[in-house]
């Protein structure tokens, strides 16, 4: 099975995040670069045989899917465990201002116990739990080509868990995200059996990171 992940596009809060602003009251939509970014997005998977996109059901991904069926034509699901990862109460308060200070997810979660979440947020086994449900219900439509559009924190727990396995935890999220992911960057896993130097290598491989050629 191959299966396609794509972040959403630029969306009001990255901008307002870039420039050092607040974030505005829509900030959840994408900016007129992130449509640009989503279109192109598809004019670049015309050709790769994709046949339904699987959308957050947050804002900025539901516009990245429109901005590339523009394009493509193809029917958009929603998923609503393809969200990002959720963070704290305290994390969301601080955007009005656009100091986030350590309210931020990756201030408390890699030293924490994996059911522990700060107030508001969700822990590591809830955001892994997740991931592994979408995986499965992926796994069960293996004769398609799907491409998933959803976020940053998702891309990198899939990709954690595609690596590290049942062992994937809390202490690998911090070099997990020196990975980057540009808006719209394309991520490829391909769900195949190898076998080299005498070992089985079996399950989900990465095979194309954070493609940005559209770009």
């Amino acid at each position: 099975m191959i299966l396609h992940l794509v972040r959403h596009g630029e969306s009001l809060a990255n901008a307002s995040d870039r420039a050092g602003r607040s974030r505005p009251a829509d900030w959840d939509a994408l900016s007129e670069r992130g449509w640009e970014q989503a279109r192109g997005l598809g004019r670049r998977l015309e050709g790769h045989g994709i046949e339904v996109i699987v959308a957050s059901t947050m804002r900025r991904a539901q516009e990245t899917a429109a901005g590339i069926t523009e394009v493509l034509g193809l029917p958009v699901e929603t998923d609503r465990d393809l969200h990002e990862l959720r963070q704290s109460d305290a994390f969301y308060a601080s955007t009005a201002n656009g100091d986030f200070r350590d309210t931020a997810t990756l201030n408390w979660m890699p030293t924490a116990p994996r059911d522990y979440a700060e107030p508001g947020a969700e822990s590591f086994d809830d955001m892994l739990g997740r991931v592994v449900r979408v995986r499965e219900r992926m796994e069960a439509r293996a004769d398609e080509r799907i491409l998933l559009v959803t976020h940053y924190g998702f891309i990198h727990f899939f990709l954690g868990h595609a690596l590290f396995g049942d062992a994937f935890g809390p202490e690998h999220l911090l070099p997990l995200w020196y990975a980057a992911h540009a808006n719209t960057g394309i991520t490829v896993f391909e769900r195949r059996n190898r076998r080299m130097d005498g070992m089985d290598f079996d399950g989900w491989h990465l095979t194309t990171w954070n493609d940005q050629a559209h770009l």
